[in-house]
């Protein structure tokens, strides 16, 4: 698995020069497409119906037996921090992004963990082809494995309007930050709806990091790290023997 990783980035260094647009990611201040969702009760809505105050979205699936469970805590702490109030002040929403297993059931079920009010903090699901769209607008990634799925863990704060505002990264979202860009969401002319997208640069952190059972912790994988060394410096070397066999031939022509 760790090979096929590595092969994905070398990829993409071979291919640095296409727009950056081609990773659908929305940048601050832009809009996600406003998708059709089923939420933990089976009632379907849709994005933009949670709009009029900020919102969290952050992705998980239900059967997460690490990640997911400390991301939906960090949340919940921080909700719970001197600020605007969940339900008053802003709402949240998880989308599971397991198609077939993250069904209402599931979703009532992992979400009551955390929460009980469902209409402040809605967990819901869609059908594949919006959730796959509505997740590389939001910036999120995710790969299938053998045990689950392998992803950044990620929370996107997005202003009464509908525009991004800000993404956050980390196994666990740190509270008085996440609280801090919920309040600042509320102002409409704050430049943050203008800054670049950072949602590369979680993207690439997923893909270079691992997560370690023992610690509950993502910590870099240094095997999948070699491996992309060793590929971009065969590149290199591909590249030079191209260019100094192509001025031989020129010199012998």
């Amino acid at each position: 698995m760790t090979v096929m990783r590595a092969l994905r980035v070398i990829l993409f260094g071979l291919l640095f020069a296409v727009p950056l647009a081609a990773y659908a990611e929305v940048p601050p201040g832009g809009r996600l497409t406003d998708q059709k969702l089923v939420d933990q009760d089976g009632k379907a809505f849709t994005l933009s119906r949670l709009y009029g105050k900020p919102l969290v979205l952050s992705f998980i699936y239900t059967s997460c037996t690490h990640t997911c469970g400390t991301l939906a805590a960090s949340l919940k702490k921080a909700f719970e921090l001197p600020g605007p109030g969940l339900g008053s002040g802003f709402r949240s929403l998880t989308v599971g992004f397991d198609v077939e297993k993250d069904t209402p059931e599931a979703l009532h079920e992992f979400g009551s963990n955390f929460t009980d009010d469902f209409g402040a903090w809605r967990f819901a699901s869609a059908q594949k082809a919006a959730l796959e769209r509505l997740m590389r607008e939001a910036g999120f990634s995710y790969r299938k494995t053998e045990g689950g799925f392998d992803h950044p863990n990620m929370a996107v704060v997005i202003g009464p309007d509908g525009r991004v505002f800000q993404r956050l990264y980390g196994t666990e979202i740190e509270g008085p930050e996440l609280m801090d860009s919920i309040a600042r969401s509320q102002n409409l002319e704050s430049p943050a709806y203008g800054q670049p997208p950072s949602g590369l640069v979680g993207f690439l952190k997923s893909l270079c990091y691992t997560y370690d059972e023992k610690t509950g912790a993502y910590v870099p994988d240094y095997g999948f790290l070699a491996i992309v060394a060793l590929g971009f410096l065969v590149q290199a070397m591909l590249a030079s023997i191209a260019v100094y066999v192509y001025y031989s031939a020129r010199k012998r022509g």
